[in-house]
């Protein structure tokens, strides 16, 4: 466990971030239906995302952490599949640098193509990963006890080196993963998430391209990090896309993601018979 309180000083997973009351963003979940959310950083990052509220009654959510360059809109096809009866709370986040998150007092505008090679910048993602988790396990008066949280590229980085430590995650989906995106490291924590004792059981679901090399062969990689513990994994042939585009590329992907998340969640979708 040395290396989880080094790693976690270092990329932002440490329990303190999760212990500062100034970075709760703890709200009301509001009326039914997708409601904006705004959830502050304590480096003072000021974080948009949309609740999608689940079942009443339900305590598992999700939540969903895009690829570079993207913004949570690119969630919109999961998102669908999993407002279905029974459905499950989901978070989508616009990371730090993207889609309407912004900087500062005055509400600075800053793009992630001007964080260039400083891997401070970078190392703040894992913020925006606790910042979400905090944000479900304080709404509601803390109804959400388990956590699946889903990252597309860099998201899926920023997932784990933020909440490798945190026990009521007990689910991790990783699309075209990577081990090091812009100096995050994803090995260690992937080590962490993999022995932590959670109940029930924690597991992972990965899936690359085959011929989008470096993340087929990282996904590889992350999965011989953790040994012993149920990981659903695929490299799909005679392709080379990348994040979401991957499963975009045959609808069938994303009912895979669903299937993986709501049986980690134990909230199986009803089917029309199942409702008479």
């Amino acid at each position: 466990m040395a290396w989880s309180c080094v790693a976690a000083a270092l990329l932002g997973g440490c329990k303190r971030w999760r212990d500062r009351g100034a970075d709760a963003g703890a709200v009301d979940a509001g009326p039914r239906g997708p409601a904006p959310v705004e959830l502050p950083t304590e480096d003072r990052w000021q974080l948009v995302g949309t609740l999608h509220p689940g079942a009443d009654g339900t305590t598992g959510a999700v939540l969903l952490l895009h690829q570079l360059g993207s913004n949570r809109g690119e969630w919109q096809p999961l998102v669908a599949l999993l407002q279905r009866p029974p459905a499950v709370t989901v978070l989508t986040l616009d990371l730090r640098g993207h889609g309407d998150s912004v900087q500062g007092p005055q509400s600075a505008r800053q793009t992630w193509e001007g964080f260039g090679e400083d891997p401070a910048r970078w190392a703040g993602l894992p913020r925006d990963a606790v910042a979400g988790a905090r944000y479900l396990f304080t709404t509601n008066a803390g109804a959400v006890r388990s956590l699946v949280v889903v990252g597309s590229s860099i998201g899926g980085a920023a997932a784990v080196a933020g909440l490798a430590d945190e026990p009521r995650v007990v689910g991790l989906a990783m699309i075209s993963p990577g081990v090091a995106y812009h100096g995050l490291d994803a090995l260690g924590p992937m080590r962490a998430y993999a022995v932590l004792p959670t109940l029930p059981a924690r597991t992972a679901w990965m899936m690359a391209a085959a011929g989008d090399v470096e993340s087929a062969r990282d996904l590889g990689t992350l999965a011989t990090e953790a040994p012993g513990m149920r990981i659903e994994r695929s490299v799909v042939a005679g392709s080379d896309a990348h994040g979401v585009a991957l499963l975009n590329a045959a609808p069938a992907r994303w009912g895979a993601l669903e299937g993986y998340i709501r049986g980690v969640l134990r909230a199986p979708r009803r089917t029309a018979a199942a409702g008479h």
